[in-house]
């Protein structure tokens, strides 16, 4: 079923998918992270054909840390910044769409990172009258920017996970591309406050994938 972006992005829908972040705890894999944030990303809602879908970026297979996997603009944050700042400042410079293009809703509780002592914040936008934008990925550290429909992520078919130190860890699939990770984790974390219960039923059991089979091959 596809939910409209009149419905989707309605100042009421809005206000229940704030509330209902504001209420999720913070979520740590490991023990020992620390309390406070050291890095920031940019959940980006934008419409595509009329539907509401969520933007991803392919980080270039030349970085040293993640590369070619699926992630959300963002990075750490420099002194004076605050979180929005950081995810909003890493976009521009990630992707070419500026600060006073996004409607910013709100941040997401902090996750934990693979590595324990980093906790990312999540910030939830809307890039406006996005069809009418043009990209500028940053070639150094972005391989491809791509958006996914919010009715493929909620479709079960499309549901997989990666067993992680014995947690069941969410992945999207999406075409060629498979949002995992702490990319998966956030848009799963985003979707159960973001879509109306009867419409995100989930089925991650039904496939498992191997982290070798999620890591892109070095040739």
């Amino acid at each position: 079923m596809v939910l409209s972006p009149r419905i989707l992005l309605s100042n009421l829908a809005r206000e229940k998918c704030k509330a209902c972040l504001r209420d999720q705890p913070q979520l740590f894999i490991q023990s020992g992270a620390i309390s406070e944030p050291k890095a920031a990303v940019l959940l980006p809602l934008c419409v595509v054909n009329e539907e509401v879908h969520i933007l991803y970026t392919l980080r270039s297979s030349a970085l040293k840390t993640h590369s070619g996997q699926v992630s959300f603009p963002g990075g750490k944050i420099d002194n004076g910044e605050d979180i929005i700042d950081t995810a909003l400042r890493e976009t521009k410079e990630e992707i070419g769409i500026t600060r006073d293009a996004i409607d910013v809703w709100c941040t997401m509780s902090a996750v934990q990172g693979r590595d324990k002592n980093m906790l990312i914040k999540p910030v939830v936008g809307v890039i406006k009258d996005f069809e009418k934008r043009v990209l500028v990925p940053n070639s150094h550290e972005v391989e491809e920017v791509f958006t996914v429909s919010i009715s493929t992520l909620c479709d079960p078919h499309n549901h997989a996970h990666l067993l992680y130190d014995n947690y069941a860890l969410p992945i999207f699939l999406a075409g060629k591309h498979k949002i995992w990770g702490i990319t998966g984790l956030i848009t799963h974390l985003f979707l159960q406050c973001f879509i109306p219960s009867d419409s995100y039923s989930v089925d991650f059991m039904r496939k498992k994938f191997d982290m070798n089979e999620l890591l892109p091959s070095k040739l």
